[in-house]
């Protein structure tokens, strides 16, 4: 079996699969401070309730935003399988054409989404990943990834708002049923909300009036804790949140011989 890891900085996604079936897949909170045997404890309970066995995963693959996890997951990996995960970083094969200033530089959370979606898709695909931080991405029909933006996911939004003023408290996040709010609350929830959502379809215009795309032929992907929060009546997004994990399978199948 193959242990597949998408680290975020606000989740941390895990896949099993036995070959090419996803066989399951659960997240925990990305944590700085956890250890290595926390991590790997939490991991193993949560595989026993899964009726999975440590033992049964002979490789893990690897991409994070977070370095200072690496070594964790490092160890984890030597401790289980005698030997290093494969990380997603410059050198390993992804099959992705990205056509950037700096390939290098581009986040493996957003590179590992690509990949997924263009081994799904011919269209042209625009990938939103609404975590706590969003990126929106664009791939198009030649399977060459262009490049994208990156902004603050709206639970930063909303950290920014209380930290930069003396009064305003923190509050629910979630999709209000009218524009207008009645109290301070309702008003920053409104505010958020709105702001976020409007910011996130905004940018989705603009990258498809910019390239002349049309939807009968663009897949709008969306992925991420916060992505029930953009439905909407312009584009069907296409929710998956197996994307991450999804996208290491295949590139753990492209360098495969490494791991061996």
């Amino acid at each position: 079996m193959l242990l597949a890891i998408d680290i975020d900085n606000k989740n941390t996604d895990f896949g099993i699969f036995d070959e090419d079936k996803l066989v399951t897949k659960f997240s925990i909170m990305t944590d700085k401070n956890r250890s290595a045997e926390e991590i790997k404890l939490t991991i193993k309970l949560i595989l026993m309730d899964k009726k999975i066995e440590l033992s049964d995963i002979k490789d893990m693959i690897l991409s994070t935003v977070v370095p200072e996890l690496n070594s964790n997951y490092e160890n984890i990996s030597m401790d289980l399988l005698g030997k290093s995960p494969i990380v997603i970083s410059a050198g390993v094969k992804t099959g992705l054409n990205i056509k950037c200033e700096s390939p290098r530089e581009v986040g493996t959370d957003r590179i590992i989404k690509a990949v997924a979606a263009t081994n799904k898709y011919k269209e042209n695909i625009i990938i939103i990943s609404a975590s706590s931080v969003t990126t929106i991405d664009y791939i198009n029909s030649k399977k060459e990834f262009l490049g994208g933006l990156i902004l603050p996911g709206i639970n930063l939004l909303q950290e920014s708002l209380v930290k930069g003023s003396a009064k305003l408290p923190h509050v629910e996040i979630k999709q209000p049923q009218d524009i207008i709010g009645k109290n301070t609350e309702k008003a920053i929830q409104r505010g958020i909300y709105f702001g976020y959502k409007k910011a996130v379809l905004g940018i989705v215009d603009e990258i498809v009036n910019n390239y002349s795309l049309k939807k009968e032929n663009t897949k709008f992907l969306i992925t991420g804790s916060f992505a029930s929060l953009l439905k909407n009546e312009t584009y069907i997004f296409e929710e998956d949140q197996t994307l991450g994990i999804v996208g290491l399978k295949i590139i753990y199948d492209l360098n495969k011989k490494r791991a061996s």
